[in-house]
C-alpha cells in the first residue's frame, strides 16, 4: 500500500511545528559553530570561538544560515527573521531527510518496510529533538540519506547510472566538507563499489567531483578567512595529530554500543540490533558497523557523531519489525506499533520544551529588555546561545571562556584548567582576582579582567554564593526554570538574572 496523500508537505508541516515549538538547549555547537559565525558574518558582531581563530572550521555550513540572515534583512523581518529563519530552513532539511529515507527504503526494501521506516523516523524521540537543530550533523544526515537515494548499492543490478552516481558524489562531497568524518562511510561504500564494478570511470569521476567540491570550498574559506587556510587539514591536525579533542571529554570504547545507540534509538534499539544482524551481509550494514567501529577508536565521543546514520538505523529496525510474527495479525500489529510510538512522545516533548529551556529563555529576555546595558554570564562556558539569539549590538556581554590547551607539554596538559574551570574551582578567589571591589571606584577597573555589568546571569547552584559575595549591590530581577535535574552539578537549578542596584 502506498500513501495516497502528498507526503512531503505533511512531513514539512510536522518538522516546522517541532522547530517552532522547540525552546530548549542541547549542545553548544548548535549555536556557537553554526549560527554565531553566520550572525557575525552578516551583522558584524558576535563571538567567534577559538576554532574560527585557528581556521579549524569551514564557513560552508554557517554560510547556509548567513544566507537566511541576508534574506531576512532584505525582507525586513527584524528579530523574527533572525530567530525563526534558521529554524524554518532546518525544518526543511529535516523533512527532506524523512522523505528521502522513506523513498530509499521503498526503492530497496518495498512498501511495508518503507512505511515502518517512516514510522520509526517520525516517532523517534532523538530525531524529534535533534533533526530540527542547526548542527552540522543534522544537515550531514540529510545529505547522507539524499545521496544514498542516488548511490548504486549492492542491490542495484547492471551498469551504474552515471548521472545518479554523479549526483550522489556531489551530495557526499558536500557532506564531507561540512563534517570531514563523513568520509568514513563514503570511503567504505566507494571501495565496495569499485571492487564490485571494477570500473576506472567510477574512480575518475569520484576524483574529479571530489576535487571540484573541495576546490570550491577552499575558495570560499580563503574568501572568509582572508588568507590561505585549509580547515580540513587543521581539523585533522587538532583531532588526530595533537589529539586535543580529548580535552572535551574521554569516553570508554563501548560508548557507542551501550550509551549512544540506546539514546539514538530508544525503544527501537533491540529491533535495530536484530535488523542489522539480519542484514549483516549487505554493504550498507557493513558500512554502518565500520563507521561505529572507527568512531569507537577515538577518545572523544558524542552521540551526535553517529546521528547522521540514524535514518539507516531506522531501516534496520523496520526490517526487524517486519519479521515479527505479531505484525502478521492486523489488530495486534497496529496496537504494538502505536505503543512503540507513544513511548517516545513524552520523552520527545519533555526534551524539546522543558529540559534546559531557561538558558534559551534568558537570551530572549536580554534581547527584549532595553534597560540591559551590559551582561555577564558566570556559568560554564557556552551554556547559552549568544548574539544569534540576543541580537543586541548595543550591549557589552561576556562569559567565562574554555579555550583548549595549545602548545603545552604533556605534564602541563595534565594540570591545565581553563577559565571556567578556574572559576568553579574557587568562585570567591576568582572574583577577587579578576573583578574590582563590588562597590569600588572606576579607577580600579582597568587593573582587572572584568568589570561588574548591569546584569549578571548564573545558575541556581551558584545563587547563594554570589548573593553572599555581592551583598546589596545586586538584586534578583528575573528567574527562569531550566531543568528538574542535570548531570552537571554546576548547571543545576534555575537560571537567575541579577540586576545591579543604582548607587
Amino acid at each position: 500500500m502506498r500513501f495516497n496523500v502528498p507526503l512531503f508537505p505533511l512531513l514539512l508541516q510536522y518538522r516546522l511545528q517541532i522547530a517552532l515549538t522547540t525552546k530548549t538547549y542541547f549542545q553548544p555547537d548548535e549555536f556557537w559553530q553554526a549560527l554565531e559565525p553566520a550572525h557575525e558574518l552578516v551583522y558584524g558582531y558576535g563571538y567567534l570561538t577559538w576554532e574560527w581563530k585557528e581556521g579549524l572550521r569551514s564557513i560552508a555550513h554557517p554560510m547556509v544560515f548567513a544566507i537566511v540572515y541576508w534574506v531576512s534583512d532584505l525582507l525586513r523581518l527584524g528579530d523574527a527573521g533572525v530567530i525563526y529563519g534558521p529554524k524554518v530552513l532546518q525544518a526543511l532539511f529535516a523533512a527532506t531527510a524523512d522523505y528521502s529515507v522513506y523513498k530509499f527504503a521503498q526503492k530497496y526494501y518495498g512498501d511495508e518496510i518503507s512505511q515502518l521506516t517512516l514510522m520509526c523516523t517520525v516517532t523517534s524521540a532523538f530525531n524529534y529533538f535533534v533533526s530540527i537543530r542547526t548542527f552540522s550533523n543534522s544537515l550531514e544526515m540529510t545529505l547522507l540519506i539524499c545521496a544514498l537515494n542516488f548511490w548504486p548499492l549492492d542491490k542495484t543490478a547492471g551498469q551504474v547510472n552515471m548521472l545518479n552516481y554523479s549526483i550522489a558524489l556531489v551530495l557526499a562531497a558536500i557532506a564531507c566538507v561540512l563534517r570531514p568524518t563523513n568520509i568514513l562511510i563514503w570511503s567504505y561504500l566507494g571501495v565496495a563499489l569499485i571492487v564490485r564494478q571494477r570500473s576506472f570511470k567510477i574512480v575518475t569521476l569520484a576524483g574529479a567531483i571530489g576535487t571540484i567540491i573541495l576546490s570550491l570550498n577552499a575558495l570560499v574559506d580563503i574568501w572568509y578567512y582572508q588568507r590561505l587556510t585549509f580547515p580540513l587539514y587543521n581539523f585533522l591536525k587538532f583531532n588526530i595529530v595533537e589529539s586535543l579533542s580529548s580535552f572535551y571529554g574521554v569516553n570508554r570504547q563501548v560508548y557507542y554500543i551501550v550509551e549512544a545507540l540506546p539514546q539514538l534509538l530508544t525503544v527501537y534499539v533491540p529491533f535495530f540490533f536484530h535488523g542489522i544482524y539480519i542484514s549483516r551481509s549487505s554493504t550498507l550494514a557493513q558500512a554502518c558497523i565500520f563507521v561505529v567501529f572507527v568512531y569507537s577508536l577515538i577518545s572523544h565521543k558524542e552521540v551526535r557523531f553517529i546521528f547522521p546514520l540514524l535514518p539507516i538505523f531506522h531501516i534496520f529496525a523496520a526490517i526487524s519489525l517486519c519479521r515479527l510474527r505479531i505484525l502478521s495479525r492486523p489488530k495486534l500489529k497496529w496496537t504494538f506499533l502505536a505503543l512503540l510510538s507513544l513511548l517516545n512522545v513524552p520523552l520527545a516533548l519533555y526534551a524539546s520544551t522543558t529540559h534546559q529551556r531557561g538558558v534559551v529563555d534568558v537570551t530572549s529576555y536580554i534581547r527584549t529588555t532595553p534597560s540591559i546595558e551590559s551582561v555577564g554570564f558566570l556559568m560554564p562556558c557556552h551554556s547559552t546561545p549568544w548574539m544569534s539569539h540576543m541580537h543586541r549590538p548595543d550591549i557589552t556581554a561576556w562569559f567565562l571562556t574554555c579555550e583548549p590547551p595549545r602548545g603545552l607539554s604533556h605534564s602541563e596538559l595534565a594540570t591545565y584548567r581553563d577559565e571556567a574551570d578556574q572559576f568553579y574551582d574557587d568562585p570567591e578567589l576568582f572574583l577577587r582576582m579578576h573583578f574590582p571591589a563590588v562597590t569600588g571606584n572606576q579607577t580600579e577597573v582597568a587593573r582587572f579582567r572584568y568589570d561588574w555589568p548591569s546584569h549578571l546571569v548564573v545558575f541556581g547552584a551558584l545563587e547563594e554564593l554570589l548573593t553572599s559575595y555581592v551583598g546589596d549591590a545586586y538584586v534578583e530581577c528575573k528567574r527562569f526554570f531550566n531543568s528538574h535535574v542535570h548531570e552537571d552539578p554546576r548547571r543545576r537549578g534555575d537560571v537567575v538574572v541579577f540586576c545591579k542596584q543604582n548607587d
